[in-house]
Parts: C-alpha cells; structure tokens; sequence
C-alpha cells in the first residue's frame, strides 16, 4: 500500500493496527494536507454485519466536532483488482485528521506524570467523552494508545471505530465482548448493556495510569484480569502519591465503582469535579493561613510554615470527623432503621452548600468546606452523595428541604453554616456548625453546636 495512490490521497506511511481497522498516514493531493486513513482489514470484511459496523462507526463519529475528538473527514469506497475468476474486493476507509504527537500511554510511561499535568489532560478527555456522550455515542474503546498529545499539548480521543449508537441495531453477537481488557468496565466483562458510564470506568483506569505510571487492575492472563476489575479495588492512589487531595481520591474512586449506578452518571460532572481540582489545588493549606478579620487580619500572621501546616491539618481532622459521624449516624445509627429483609437499601444523601455568614469574600472558603465533606462521604461504602453540580443549584434557594428531598431523590440533607469569631487573644477563628436532617419530617438527626 505504501507510495499507492487511492483517489485523492497517496499513502505515505502505515500508522498503525488494530481489532477494527489499519491506519495509514496520506497525502490529501487535491488539498495539500497530511489525512489518516483507517481501511476494515480484508479479514473483516467478508460479512455484511462487518461492513454494517464500519459504516455505523464513521456516520456516528462524523457527527462529533469538538478540539478533543479526532475529526472525521470523510468516508470512501474502493474497487480492489479482480482477477480472472475472482470478483473485484471492495475496500471502505475514513478520511480522519492525522494527529502529530505521542499516545497518552507514551506520555505516562514510567512513573506516572505530574498531577497538574494529568489533570490538564483528564479534563479534555472527560469534555470529549461528554460532546460523544450527549449525542448517543458510546466509544467502548478508550484506553491511553487511543489518546493522542499533539504538538499544542492537546489531548485527542482517536478511534471511534467500537461506537455504538444507543438505540442502534445492535452488530455484535451477544456473547461477544468489545474493548480492550485491562480497561474495560465489569458490565462489559460480563456482556452487559454498556453507556456512557462504561466509558466513565475506563477514563477512570486511564487516569489511575496517568498518575502512577499502573494500571488499576493487574493479572497474569485473562482470567485473573477479569477477576481483577470485577472483584478487586486498585491499589489506593496515596500509595503512589502520599500528597494526593481528597478531591482526587474521590474523583478516581468514583469513576472505578464496579456498579454504574454509583459511578459519574456523566462525563460532564466528572469534568466540573477535575476543573474544581485544578483550580483548589492546595485549598486547605489556603483556607488555615487565609482567614481575614474584618480588619483583613489574618490568623497568627506572625506564625511561621510549621504553625500553617498544624492548622492545614487541624482543618483536615476535624472535617474527617464530621464526614465520619454523619457516615455513622446515616448508615448504622438509630435514624437508619432496622435491619433489611431484602437486598440492602443504599442510603441517600446530599451536602448542601454551607452558609457563609461572615465577609462575602470568604464565600470561597464555604464552598470549599462543602466540598471537602462531600468528597469525604462519597468514599464511604454503603452511602450515595448527590454530586456537587446537582446540589449548588440549592445553594440560597427558597425551597424547602423536603423539596429538595424529592427533586434529588435523597432520605438525608446535611446542611451548615460557617461562622468567624475573634478569640480575646485577637485571632480570627472559624466555626463551623453542620447539621444533619432526615428530610421526610423534617427532624434534625445530629448537629455539632
């Protein structure tokens, strides 16, 4: 195929092969630009259904028109040679943007890559996932040989060729399994109904390999790598990376839940939380040297670098301890009922934002205490929290709590205000004064005066 002219476009160089296709590097003549080209493999085109998924792949992936999805250009038909006796062999292949750069596996190769660095990517990818997403497109395949960095620092989502519609004739045979292993979600494995939320568990193992340089789930052979995903929790993040924020772990967490239902229900929501960690990276340590009286004082502003991290951990304790008592008295205390006759009931809850009523300019200071117990919950088994995005939109509302309750589908609020107080020493100090409700009457379950 190499020097090979097909149409418009001379073939340059072979790029690549996969399950689905092999990926040539062409010269558009007519337009004078570099194109890839990705042919269905002779072997694979002998079926119709083969040639039905191919031309699925390229009508779905041509819809997509986003900075971090692979372009699709066009898609062609040609004629083989025939032979005496031998009918002429039609090749279909898709006219792609040709991407310059490295894969993402490359990039992460060794010991991981820095976590701002990872972040930056994983926030472009999980925007991708949700533009595909959004219009019934499923990718199945995502894994960090099908991420391209290009020469802007740009990340790539490449190879659609495993899309599937939602609502699509379904091409496979329902025994089979589409994916790559060792990123594949347990409901694929198991040749479940796959969505959006698929996609979500293998973004999830692409993140865990940007930032460690491991995969998530490891094993010899199949077998045990099936076992891995299906049975087994990754290796805690901390373990490579001590400095890891909570925000992070919760992310990652999050996005590796073995069940959907507990998993980002979008890649849009994955993408706020992974924006909110870029921005507050080092929030806490910004929180315990950042509290202003109204004289724009600020806490022990004569203590040095050991006195500032003593009141980052201070801070980190004591919302461990609120997340921990809530999580306690939700799931195991009195208010939760007794025990179950039938499978378990998951426990619901939402954080709602807590009430700054000090300076207005220390609103950013509420909002990181909320989201810091959020995040801490949401690692608690057995409990599901309504994400961040769903409940800020309650942030200063008028409705009541058993509205809120209903809207989000939720059995307990936890709500709170934060208070600053001058000490007679002079210092500024922070009060904060969760409350947890049981929104079906109303009745306040646990407070911390």
């Amino acid at each position: 195929m190499i020097g090979t002219t097909i149409g418009q476009y001379r073939i340059v160089q072979k790029l690549g092969e996969g399950g689905m296709g092999v990926v040539y590097k062409a010269e558009d003549t007519n337009l004078d630009r570099l194109v890839a080209l990705k042919f269905l493999p002779e072997k694979l085109t002998a079926t119709e259904e083969e040639q039905a998924r191919f031309v699925q792949e390229a009508k779905a992936a041509a819809t997509l028109n986003h900075p971090n999805v692979c372009t699709i250009h066009d898609i062609k038909e040609v004629e083989g040679p025939s032979s005496a006796g031998v009918p002429a062999v039609k090749h279909r292949f898709i006219v792609m943007e040709y991407v310059e750069g490295a894969t993402l596996r490359e990039r992460a190769s060794g010991s991981g890559m820095g976590v701002r660095e990872a972040v930056d990517y994983a926030i472009q990818i999980a925007e991708a996932l949700q533009e595909a997403h959004s219009k019934g497109i499923v990718h199945r395949d995502i894994k960090s040989e099908n991420i391209m960095i290009n020469a802007r620092n740009q990340a790539k989502v490449m190879d659609f060729g495993l899309a599937k519609l939602r609502g699509s004739m379904r091409l496979t045979k329902s025994a089979s399994t589409i994916g790559t292993l060792g990123y594949m979600a347990p409901e694929q494995i198991q040749g479940e109904q796959v969505d959006g939320r698929s996609d979500i568990f293998s973004f999830g193992v692409v993140l865990y390999e940007m930032l460690t340089g491991r995969m998530p789930f490891r094993g010899e052979h199949d077998a045990a790598m099936m076992y891995s995903i299906l049975n087994e929790d990754p290796e805690p993040l901390q373990n490579h990376l001590p400095d890891a924020s909570s925000e992070l772990i919760h992310i990652l967490s999050r996005a590796l839940e073995k069940d959907p239902a507990d998993r980002y229900q979008s890649a849009g929501d994955m993408a706020i939380d992974l924006r909110r960690q870029k921005k507050d990276t080092g929030r806490l340590s910004r929180m315990s040297q950042e509290l202003p009286t109204a004289g724009r004082e600020t806490v022990g502003r004569n203590a040095g670098p050991r006195a500032s991290r003593t009141r980052n951990i201070l801070i980190g304790a004591a919302l461990f301890v609120v997340a921990a008592v809530v999580g306690w008295v939700v799931l195991f205390g009195p208010s939760a009922g007794g025990p179950s006759t039938g499978a378990l009931e998951r426990k619901m809850l939402v954080v709602l934002p807590f009430q700054n009523l000090g300076d207005s300019e220390m609103d950013y200071f509420a909002d990181g205490i909320t989201d810091e117990i959020t995040s801490r919950l949401a690692g608690l088994s057995g409990l599901g929290v309504i994400g961040r995005s769903s409940a800020v939109q309650y942030k200063n509302t008028s409705k009541s709590l058993k509205e809120i309750g209903k809207e989000l589908g939720v059995t307990y609020v936890l709500e709170g205000t934060v208070r600053w107080e001058k000490s007679p020493e002079g210092e500024t100090r922070v009060r904060v004064n969760p409350q947890l409700i049981k929104v079906e009457d109303a009745t306040q379950i646990w407070a911390q005066p």
